[in-house]
């Protein structure tokens, strides 16, 4: 809705950076866009791809708030970004965060693209590489970004549900889990299978807490309740091998975490459902899927359980086993606040 005095504007990480494209005069359409496939088949991050996008657009990086008639702008903002940068959900349209060019020629440079980049464009970038776009906005606009849905929002309301309609004390763990996919299902499983006493904090534990002081609350509670709900979101990674199959990192995060968990120890039981708040986990029609004692027991499971993980063919693996129940199919929820895993626990000692 655009009024003449003021313009608001709902803006979604959820693709917002690639359904809101206007590129500069120096770029076309198909330019950008083969210029961010090239980024991505590199390995390039989130950030660094939309910082690369922030120095093609005319939108990006303040630009729709800066040509924006209106003087007062309010942006609802939807994240799917870990910690919820401004400048970096949906690439920033009404946040200026400074000149990018330098960055971008920077980003070419670390993945060997500066011979792929289009001339034009790279003459662009170094001829303005220290020009301010910011122009002054803040002085003639008010603009006032609000983000009404993030990572943090939704593991708060499944907190506050868990209170209410659950026997189990509901523990935010992280909203900025990253890693590799298996490693970290695998971790998650140690951490609640090995007593107090035992855990030291470093790398491999404290890659599941906030900070230091979050792992130090996780210990007093497991010392002072024997059920509790871990609540995790963020966004892991899954490493690409040659033979790739059909699946999505939440679906081997689960099944990592099943492998992992020994079904002769009776004195704890673990729940554990990994899955994108989307309702979709790589390129299938799953959201996730569930890990729990019991799920992979006999040794054909077991090896199959592995080859589908190296394959990158998890999804396969968990449509044939259990009719398929294991997996989580919700169908498309039409938004997007990154992955989400609830771990629930009882221990029985």
């Amino acid at each position: 809705m655009i009024y003449s005095e003021s313009a608001w504007s709902f803006l979604s990480g959820c693709g917002g950076s690639a359904l809101l494209p206007l590129p500069i005069d120096a770029l076309s359409l198909e330019e950008e866009i083969q210029i961010i496939k090239l980024l991505q088949s590199k390995g390039a991050n989130i950030q660094e791809l939309n910082t690369v996008r922030q120095a093609m657009s005319q939108l990006k990086n303040g630009g729709l708030a800066r040509i924006a008639k209106a003087t007062t702008i309010i942006g609802l903002i939807l994240s799917d970004v870990i910690g919820d940068p401004l400048e970096f959900i949906a690439s920033g349209p009404t946040f200026y965060s400074g000149n990018k060019n330098r960055q971008t020629l920077n980003i070419f440079n670390k993945y060997d693209l500066m011979n792929r980049i289009p001339a034009q464009f790279l003459q662009h970038l170094k001829q303005y590489e220290n020009t301010n776009d910011d122009q002054n906005i803040s002085s003639i606009k008010q603009i006032y970004n609000i983000i009404v849905g993030s990572n943090r929002i939704a593991l708060e309301a499944a907190a506050h549900l868990c209170h209410q309609s659950l026997n189990y004390i509901p523990f935010i763990m992280t909203t900025c889990l990253q890693g590799e996919a298996r490693e970290v299902g695998r971790r998650i499983v140690e951490l609640i299978t090995t007593k107090p006493s035992q855990l030291i904090y470093n790398d491999n534990i404290g890659c599941l807490f906030s900070d230091k002081s979050t792992f130090n609350a996780f210990q007093t509670l497991r010392k002072e309740h024997k059920r509790y709900c871990l609540l995790l979101g963020g966004e892991t990674t899954v490493v690409m091998k040659n033979n790739v199959g059909k699946g999505g990192r939440c679906q081997e995060l689960a099944v990592s975490a099943a492998l992992t968990i020994d079904n002769n120890q009776e004195d704890i039981s673990i729940l554990l459902l990994a899955a994108g708040s989307d309702g979709i986990d790589g390129p299938t029609d799953a959201a996730g899927a569930f890990a729990f004692n019991g799920m992979i027991t006999n040794e054909d499971d077991i090896k199959r359980a592995h080859i589908s993980l190296d394959t990158h063919d998890i999804y396969t693996y968990l449509s044939e086993i259990n009719d398929g129940a294991n997996l989580l199919k919700s169908g498309h929820t039409s938004t997007n606040v990154m992955d989400i895993i609830i771990v629930l626990v009882d221990n029985k000692e």
